[in-house]
């Protein structure tokens, strides 16, 4: 009997285009953990290799601690170090949509607040000395929407604002496009900034989102990213 199971992988990221697809089966060799399938994914694709021993592995909006322990078919996300999408169907965190801020104003509203800070992130001309024709963002999108609602409630704890809100752009977009919008509101000014950058800076660190910028010369390049934590305590299957 082979202690052999056949799992298989969402590709997400720069990982698509190294593995040749957006989904391959992979053969994990005993023990069956997120750690075994990394090592046999860089076996069966060592053209991705080197990004796979930078990623971490999901299931459904959870991340896998290393130890966890996978079973035959399991369908299990690559997720390579994000630069925060094809998301599953559109989302209050993640759409293909143009954003709407008039309708985060709306959500947000409240009237004891005093301070309201917005912030529009938007692709620009040139990064790094080379000129931007667009941007593909792609996500996968159970564990993004869960990581941007986590933040929000952090941010909400944490500087004990009224409200936080994210919403993230998915797709083809052009120069000038917003993609993501991040509104707070509180009843003074410090807490509403101090809020709005730190939801900025988690989403760029934690969500699982990815920059394909295309250039003016016809090539394009997925951006450095954060490589992604997973947890230390296993998860049940």
């Amino acid at each position: 009997m082979s202690d052999t199971i056949r799992v298989i992988v969402e590709c997400f990221g720069e990982l698509e285009r190294l593995m040749q697809a957006d989904t391959v089966p992979v053969d994990v060799d005993a023990p069956h953990t997120p750690a075994e399938l990394i090592v046999c994914a860089q076996r069966q694709y060592p053209a991705a290799a080197d990004l796979l021993s930078r990623t971490a592995c999901a299931r459904g909006d959870a991340l896998l601690a290393a130890s966890d322990t996978l079973v035959a078919n399991d369908r299990i996300a690559l997720i390579p170090p994000v630069s925060g999408g094809q998301p599953d169907g559109n989302t209050r965190h993640l759409t293909d949509a143009p954003l709407d801020l008039d309708a985060l104003m709306a959500e947000t509203e409240d009237e004891t607040c005093g301070a309201l800070v917005v912030f529009g992130g938007t692709v620009r001309l040139a990064n790094q000395g080379r000129e931007v024709a667009s941007m593909d963002y792609s996500a996968y999108g159970p564990l993004a929407a869960a990581t941007m609602a986590d933040i929000e409630t952090e941010t909400i704890e944490r500087f004990d604002v009224s409200a936080c809100r994210i919403q993230h752009r998915t797709g083809r977009l052009g120069l000038g496009a917003v993609s993501v919008y991040i509104v707070v509101r509180a009843v003074h000014r410090d807490a509403a900034f101090e809020a709005a950058r730190h939801a900025l800076e988690e989403l760029k660190a934690r969500v699982a989102v990815w920059k394909n910028e295309h250039y003016a010369d016809g090539s394009s390049a997925y951006l450095e990213g954060t490589e992604v934590v997973q947890p230390e305590r296993p998860r049940k299957p």
